[in-house]
Formats: structure tokens, C-alpha cells, sequence
């Protein structure tokens, strides 16, 4: 029988040792079907994040068509986040990874409930102090990218950071080539993903 860590002392983890959370994410050996439930769960709950934020402060400048709606907020959220997860698979396993796809993805959907976090407090922030809410942010992405690095090279069991920064980077590449082929096919040449890169973050 699978025991679920704790969620408190994961989160602190997170930023002091994320190396060992990733280890015990992986330790875990959730079955995929649970994993991409999770996942799903984490784009509807920052869907529902979103289009509450768009409540309390609408936007001076009107969303693109993708990001009008709570819906299609999810979908392309959701999208993102499966594309996410293969490329670092996929990227991880062409510079000599050995991690399987589950290990990236407990990563992943760990990576999005600290996200989520981060949004919930930047949100509640920004009703009183919108400057500290912007640099939650700045500092949150920052924070982000070391414990993502940390966790792919966890996940793949690569041993070298320097590697794990490498998958990172090309999975983004990968990642931002193969959302503008999908932005020209299905949403038009005048569409982007810029609309939903701007607000998002790696935490």
C-alpha cells in the first residue's frame, strides 16, 4: 500500500531540499491513470483561479479568443502541461536519462500544486499590495526553475545538473515550436501563446 507523504512538510521540502521531495514523489509509483487525473485537476484548478482573478481585477486589454473563457483556459492550460511533460520525458531520455514517463510526471504535477500556491497568495496579495504580489512572482518563477531543475534530474536520474539544465532547455524550445504549430493550425496565424506564456510560471 502506496503512503502519501504528508503535503506540509513537502512544500517546505520543496524549497530547502528538492532533490529529496523528488526522490520521494518518484518513491511513490502512483499509476499513470492517477497521475494524469492529478494533472487534469491541477489546469481546472488553476482554470477556476484565473477566471476568478478575472473577476476581482478585469484586464485593461482584452484576452485573445483562446483565454476568454474559464473552458478554453483549461483546455489550452491542460495541452501545455501533457506537451510539458513529454518533452522532458523525451528530451531527458535523448541526453541519457533512465527515468520512466510517471517519474516526470509526479514532478510535474507537484510542480503545478506549488504553482497553484503562488497564485492563490499573488492573487490575495494583489487586492492590498500589487507591487509585493508582482515580485512574489518574479522571485516564485526564479525559485521555480532551480527546484524544476532539481526535480528532472531526479526524475531521469541524470546525476549532473548541468544536464538537467540542458533537458530544460531544449523542452522548452521543443515546447514553444510545437505550441506555435498548433497555434497556426487551429487558432490562425494572428493567434499566439503569448497571451498564456505571460502569466504563467514555472512554480
Amino acid at each position: 500500500m502506496t503512503v502519501i507523504p504528508a503535503a506540509g512538510p513537502l512544500l517546505k521540502q520543496s524549497l530547502t531540499d528538492p532533490a529529496g521531495v523528488a526522490r520521494t514523489l518518484v518513491g511513490l509509483n502512483l499509476p499513470r491513470n492517477v497521475l494524469w487525473t492529478a494533472l487534469l485537476l491541477m489546469a481546472a484548478l488553476q482554470s477556476v483561479l484565473f477566471a476568478l482573478s478575472n473577476l476581482v481585477m478585469p484586464p485593461e486589454d482584452l484576452l485573445p479568443a483562446v483565454l476568454s473563457s474559464p473552458l478554453r483556459f483549461f483546455m489550452l492550460t491542460a495541452a501545455m502541461l501533457a506537451l510539458t511533460v513529454s518533452a522532458i520525458y523525451w528530451v531527458g531520455r535523448l541526453m541519457g536519462g533512465d527515468g520512466a514517463f510517471e517519474d516526470v510526471l509526479v514532478v510535474i504535477v507537484w510542480m503545478q500544486v506549488l504553482r497553484l500556491l503562488v497564485q492563490l497568495v499573488s492573487l490575495v496579495l494583489a487586492l492590498a499590495i500589487p507591487q509585493l504580489a508582482v515580485m512574489l512572482l518574479v522571485a516564485a518563477s526564479l525559485v521555480g526553475i532551480y527546484i524544476l531543475v532539481h526535480f528532472i534530474d531526479q526524475a531521469h536520474r541524470l546525476n549532473s545538473l548541468a544536464k538537467s539544465i540542458g533537458v530544460l532547455v531544449l523542452a522548452m524550445v521543443a515546447l514553444v515550436v510545437a505550441l506555435s504549430l498548433l497555434a497556426a493550425l487551429f487558432l490562425g496565424p494572428t493567434v499566439g501563446v503569448a497571451g498564456y506564456a505571460g502569466s504563467d510560471s514555472y512554480v
